[in-house]
């Protein structure tokens, strides 16, 4: 813009024309203006800064020494709970070794029903499984297999349940063929290794377990006997696929 006085180029800003003095008559308001906030901003700075300054000085030093002792009383009540959780496994532990021909018993007992799922529940929970000549090991195929078989359940369960729903639907497919698909693996696979460390016992059970499995794909997946008997040579993605195509058709 020009000076109204002498026509010489003056800038919105300027209060007055740098060639002849003339003041900024046409702009004076936003002069005026900017002045008013430049004065509020600086004031609300100098504010900001002295109070940062107050923060650092004396807040700061609080908050951490409060975070500093949330932290270390966070790990003193980890701590005795962890305490508390090993003298409990350790008071359990004790009783199962003074009880073990009891429990052994009651053990053998769900075994022949055909409990399974109980079984498991109690190996995985409550670390209370069958011994066989004190070898812990050597039913590990058969609680494997029992898991195997409680996921079955509960995936063909639930999808029942939810029959509405596609996403739930996909969830329970993928854990049913992730079942499958180990079980399978499990039967035909690992208990032929010579090296396998397995109970002859419980191979009574975990094939007693595999045939159930596979009553339960027929029955509610409408797997067929020639899809069953395909089972030991297909993938978890091909058992998926099946399982999928068999049970909307």
């Amino acid at each position: 813009m020009k000076c109204n006085n002498c026509g010489a180029l003056i800038q919105m800003n300027q209060k007055f024309c740098p060639n002849c003095g003339s003041p900024n008559v046409e702009f004076k308001k936003h002069i005026d203006d900017m002045e008013q906030y430049n004065k509020k901003f600086n004031s609300t700075r100098s504010k900001v800064i002295g109070n940062s300054r107050w923060f650092v000085k004396y807040i700061a030093p609080i908050t951490a020494l409060v975070i500093t002792m949330t932290a270390l009383t966070l790990a003193i009540i980890g701590k005795n709970s962890m305490i508390g959780y090993d003298i409990a496994k350790k008071n359990q532990q004790k009783y199962y070794s003074s009880h073990s021909d009891e429990i052994q018993t009651k053990l053998k007992l769900l075994l022949e029903a055909g409990d399974y799922a109980t079984l498991y529940s109690m190996d995985y929970v409550g670390d209370c499984s069958i011994k066989d000549n004190d070898d812990k090991y050597a039913w590990n195929d058969f609680y494997n297999v029992a898991g195997d078989y409680v996921y079955i359940r509960k995936g063909i369960i639930s999808m029942m349940e939810r029959n509405n729903s596609s996403y739930y639907g996909d969830e329970y497919m993928n854990t049913i063929s992730r079942a499958v698909a180990d079980m399978e693996d499990i039967v035909s696979r690992r208990l032929n290794l010579s090296y396998h460390s397995v109970s002859k016992e419980s191979i009574k059970y975990i094939n007693d377990i595999y045939e159930k499995s596979h009553e339960l794909l027929k029955a509610y997946c409408n797997l067929t006997d020639e899809d069953i008997a395909g089972l030991p040579d297909m993938s978890q993605a091909d058992i998926l696929t099946l399982i999928t195509r068999r049970s909307f058709e």
